[in-house]
């Protein structure tokens, strides 16, 4: 009879899996990157996506194994530092709304698109309004909420197109598709 070897991967099988692990962070990191880009200045409008938001509600549903909280946290700091705005309100707002969505992934994690797509509307309502009221709170004054609601607006607009590229990297990197 025959010996088994024990299984040892190679060296392509381990950068694979190297890869698989970091493409979720690093796809909020490039959303992150993109957020500065004066994208609405095409459209004729001031306002930009929340990028970073809309990775981390997808990779929440999704593959939460693979972008965890520490991940999330950094990509809000990042945005944070970059942005010059308070240090720590989107980490913090991305991490709180990160933990609802991954407690409630089983509502959409098989679900048709135009479920996953209203969950996102309801994450980015969420993410909005904690960031208003946070805000509204380092200030100690009511800031009017017009602003961001067309913020979350814009960024629910735009989700699927982010949310079909996003597929697509998972198919063909996550999968080897």
């Amino acid at each position: 009879m025959a010996k088994l070897e024990p299984y040892s991967p190679t060296p392509a099988s381990r950068a694979g899996r190297i890869v698989m692990t970091i493409m979720p962070f690093a796809i909020g990191l490039v959303c992150v990157l993109f957020s500065f880009v004066p994208i609405g200045r095409i459209f004729g409008s001031p306002l930009t996506p929340a990028f970073p938001l809309m990775a981390v509600y997808y990779w929440a549903i999704v593959r939460p194994e693979m972008f965890p909280p520490l991940a999330v946290f950094t990509v809000g700091l990042l945005f944070d530092l970059l942005s010059g705005g308070e240090i720590g309100l989107w980490a913090f707002v991305y991490v709180v709304t990160y933990a609802v969505v991954v407690t409630q992934r089983m509502l959409v994690v098989n679900a048709p698109f135009s479920a996953f797509w209203i969950g996102f509307a309801f994450a980015a309502g969420f993410a909005g309004a904690l960031a208003w009221v946070v805000v509204s709170i380092i200030h100690g004054v009511f800031v009017p909420p017009v602003s961001v609601m067309k913020h979350m607006a814009v960024t629910v607009a735009v989700f699927p197109i982010f949310a079909m590229l996003f597929g697509r990297i998972e198919a063909r990197v996550l999968q080897g598709g």
